[in-house]
């Protein structure tokens, strides 16, 4: 079951959230501006209730990105994995589609976090 589904679309000539939906365990944050204002990219934090991944936790997240657009993903800290309970296994999955007529004009930055068991 889908706990994420962000796209990113050019509007006004900038890359832009046009849809954006999280539900339990999954949060995202999309802070207005990050960089100096000729920066062309959407920032989107990926956070987690709870603190990090706990026993059971199923997360799918899926974006898509449009032509010309530049997409930063990242978590503001490292994210904590916890001991499973019961045999009961965690899983985080992020897809990433591109679609569009030039493949080669898209640009996806994943910032990969630190993983620390708690």
């Amino acid at each position: 079951m889908e706990t994420g589904r962000l796209v990113v679309e050019r509007v006004r000539g900038k890359s832009t959230v046009t849809r954006c939906f999280s539900k339990y365990p999954l949060k995202f944050i999309i802070p207005n501006k990050v960089g100096p204002s000729q920066t062309d990219a959407v920032w989107v934090y990926t956070l987690t209730y709870g603190g990090g991944v706990v026993s059971g936790d199923c997360i799918l997240c899926n974006f898509t990105i449009g032509d010309g657009c530049t997409t930063v993903l990242t978590t503001q800290a490292s994210t904590k994995v916890y001991k499973s309970v019961a045999s009961k296994c965690s899983e985080q999955v992020f897809e990433v589609k591109a679609p569009g007529q030039n493949q080669s004009n898209h640009e996806v930055i994943l910032v990969n976090d630190n993983l620390s068991d708690a």
